[in-house]
């Protein structure tokens, strides 16, 4: 991280809507309220990694508007026990967050909050893989929008004996 470099983010015309500095986050909210938070790095002028994602600034804002979105500078990162808040997701009064900790066993970790209390942070499921971590967050906003249950101990034993047949 080297806050003395700026990234740039425009619309897709090239109009500058803001710089933060290398190594900062961006808000990208979509219209049904879903919002992703992309941890940012420089790689040069017109190229920026977002969450590990490369992407040409020109390209990021067109499928943004093309999607909908908003993308705003993060004003403070999001930190809860080591982990940085990647990803938030509010279905009703919950709000369901996916965390990443690089120095951490299981370096990511879903937690389910609350809109009228956005630091509480319960039912914590940790994950070694990116990829379960994400499902996880998934199933358990599907969950909580159709009503049904959820199991992760389900997801952890079908990760567990995908491991065992490698």
């Amino acid at each position: 991280m080297n806050e003395n470099i700026e990234i740039r983010f425009i619309t897709p015309d090239y109009k500058e809507l803001f710089r933060i500095p290398d190594g900062w986050g961006i808000i990208v909210t979509r219209p049904e309220g879903e919002e992703y938070v992309g941890v940012c790095k420089f790689l040069d002028e017109t190229h920026v990694e977002i969450n590990g994602e490369c992407f040409h600034i020109c390209q990021f804002a067109e499928i943004q508007e093309r999607n909908g979105a908003t993308v705003m500078p993060e004003a403070e990162p999001e930190i809860n026990a080591g982990y940085r808040i990647m990803q938030r997701n509010t279905v009703g009064d919950k709000v369901f967050k996916l965390g990443y900790n690089p120095n951490a066993v299981q370096k990511y970790v879903t937690w389910q909050s609350y809109t009228d209390n956005p630091t509480s942070y319960d039912w914590g499921h940790y994950w070694s893989a990116k990829c379960i971590a994400n499902r996880d967050l998934f199933n358990r906003i599907d969950a909580e929008r159709t009503g049904r249950p959820y199991d992760h101990t389900i997801l952890i034993r079908q990760s567990r004996n995908r491991d065992d047949a490698r």
